[in-house]
């Protein structure tokens, strides 16, 4: 462990000296935790964090800024284990949370209560396993309880908690071409130059490792993160979760398992003992939505057209385009 090392890596990124500090803290109570197992945290694995996760709930620290510390060290030491580990510890960790203050402002508070009553919603650290049987409980309830209208509005409601600026710079770049089929044209390229900056400089997108077959996989298929305009729709597929993976697997459902974004599902797929309701897809077709609203400046519909968890191969959403969006977009052919 290169504590001295670590912080020159945080300074140079002008982290404040509180964080750096409390970072260091961090690092250093997991080294000592890993003692035991005769590691330290420059080889730590998945088992390692997951258990060092639960440590943290028992005694209260499983806050995100302490998760946060462990990937920044992560990305100074190049332990990728442990930053994909980490990684999905995270991942959706508030979907929940936001989905009940959703329903609580659909229904009032005292009826929200009531729909969810009996449901203990993992606390952050808590691994992906746990998660489906408690999505499956809480979509039943909604389900059981909410008219389609209501339950469709809650789960496209931007549930990740992705803030609306994180878009402004897409919105942007859409202004500044001259119809969307040229913005999707760009924001192709786009994709695949941040595809092989990563290859190149050998880094993980995400959680996953980009190679040149992944790149010939996005290149071959263009409603991969473009999208692909029909009419007044706009078609898109999300990239798969662990493209590498999912390209050398043969077994259908762990090619499902290896496509599938979502930590509240995912580990579902492996045993298939657990069926989640596919409507909790709409929450993907609500991350579309939050971003198109802003690249439009204009609310939009996006509905789940295909989707892992009702068997088919891929994730695919319709973004339908406002009326005047396509008309300007006719008129330059």
């Amino acid at each position: 462990m290169d504590i001295e090392g670590f912080k020159k890596f945080c300074e140079k990124r002008e982290y404040s000296e509180e964080i750096v500090e409390k970072a260091i803290e961090v690092v250093k109570e997991f080294d000592d935790f890993l003692l035991e197992a005769k590691r330290n945290i420059d080889s730590a694995k998945e088992e390692d964090v997951h258990n060092f996760a639960q440590e943290l709930i028992a005694t209260g620290k499983n806050k995100k800024e302490n998760l946060y510390a462990l990937i920044r060290y992560c990305y100074f030491s190049g332990n990728n284990d442990m930053l994909i580990a980490l990684y999905e510890l995270l991942d959706g960790s508030d979907v929940l949370v936001n989905l009940s203050r959703e329903l609580f402002e659909a229904v009032g508070e005292e009826k929200g209560k009531q729909i969810l009553a009996g449901i203990d919603f993992p606390v952050l650290g808590t691994t992906s396993d746990k998660k489906p049987v408690i999505t499956k409980k809480v979509m039943e309830r909604l389900e059981e309880n909410l008219d389609e209208k209501t339950c469709h509005k809650i789960l496209v409601s931007n549930l990740h908690g992705i803030p609306k600026e994180s878009y402004k710079r897409q919105r942007e770049k859409f202004l500044k071409t001259e119809n969307v089929d040229e913005y999707l044209k760009e924001r192709n390229a786009d994709f695949i130059k941040t595809l092989e900056k990563h290859r190149d400089e050998k880094t993980l997108f995400y959680t996953q490792e980009i190679d040149d077959q992944v790149i010939d996989h996005v290149k071959n298929n263009p409603q991969i993160e473009r999208g692909v305009r029909k009419g007044n729709i706009v078609y898109a597929e999300k990239i798969p979760y662990m493209t590498k993976q999912f390209l050398e697997e043969t077994d259908e459902k762990m090619k499902q398992y290896y496509y599938c974004h979502c930590s509240w599902v995912r580990e579902a797929l492996k045993t298939g003992e657990i069926q989640v309701p596919s409507k909790f897809c709409k929450c993907s077709a609500g991350y579309y939505k939050n971003q198109w609203d802003v690249i439009l400046d204009h609310p939009i519909n996006v509905d789940v057209v295909e989707t892992i968890l009702d068997g088919d191969s891929r994730c695919l959403f319709a973004i339908h385009l406002p009326k005047e969006v396509v008309k300007k977009t006719e008129e330059r052919k």
